[in-house]
């Protein structure tokens, strides 16, 4: 796994950089002249989300009703799910429209909600910080603009992925740190989906989301220049964490006036 995260980053280094200057993570044209690219769409990401489904669940779909904490998973079934996140993470940064074509066609968009609805779980009973950011920055990539990827993760059994997400830890909704991991997920998971929205209504609400748009667009112009010096480097693990690669610069307004409207019919 590390080798192929290895294998990713320096595909990237040779032609991401001067692409994200002019075009960002959400323009569809790529180039892949390694045929990478390719490769892992025709594995279906050399199996991992299969590889991860047989580890963590060993063909048995948990009860999240239960109240009772889950059953702590060994270290190192706890580094190979952090790994295998981060590589998905790290193609999605790559090749958006792949990564969320592989994870959501039909047999795999199951096992990955199944994935991340019990990592979720874990993560609510178990400290485990690390690994509970790389599974929300996943949902994110994966709901962002694709309203049949936004129905898998209000689907299936009660909590949901979304209805887990929106009762995470109250520092999520309080800390500036985690709020930066967490909001821009929801904001993908909802924008212009009025079913998922009135879900998350049901938990919080969404002037927070609104809030948060219009702070951080007011603080971009003040940070341009370092955003700017940021995005020339060669990419580093915290790139998919700011919310101009999480969720497009060009929609936030409108994504603001969809948080705020109460007028909103399901």
């Amino acid at each position: 796994m590390n080798f192929l995260r290895t294998e990713l980053f320096e595909y990237e280094t040779h032609y991401r950089v001067e692409k994200l200057k002019s075009q960002g993570i959400f323009e569809n044209k790529r180039q892949d002249p390694t045929g990478l690219i390719a490769a892992l769409q025709s594995t279906e990401l050399v199996g991992v989300l299969n590889m991860l489904y047989c580890i963590l669940l060993h063909g048995i779909i948990p009860d999240h009703n239960t109240s009772a904490p889950a059953e702590t998973y060994p270290q190192h079934t706890i580094h190979v799910a952090i790994q295998s996140l981060r590589f998905l993470n790290s193609f999605a940064f790559l090749d958006l429209p792949t990564f969320q074509a592989v994870c959501g066609a039909e047999g795999l968009s199951l096992a990955f909600r199944h994935i991340v609805s019990s990592l979720l779980w874990y993560c609510y009973h178990h400290t485990c910080e690390d690994l509970l950011h790389e599974v929300i920055v996943c949902v994110g990539y994966f709901t962002v603009n694709h309203p049949d990827n936004q129905l898998t993760v209000q689907s299936g059994r009660h909590p949901t992925v979304l209805q887990k997400l929106c009762q995470l830890p109250f520092q999520y909704f309080s800390d500036q740190r985690l709020i930066k991991v967490l909001f821009p997920t929801l904001i993908t998971a909802c924008y212009n989906n009025p079913q998922n929205k009135v879900i998350l209504e049901q938990e919080m609400s969404c002037i927070l989301l609104a809030t948060f748009i219009q702070d951080f667009a007011q603080s971009l112009s003040q940070s341009d220049n370092k955003s700017s010096q940021q995005k020339e480097r060669i990419p580093g693990a915290q790139d998919y964490l700011d919310f101009s690669n999480r969720f497009p610069r060009e929609m936030w307004e409108d994504a603001r006036k969809f948080f705020l409207n109460k007028d909103t019919i399901c």
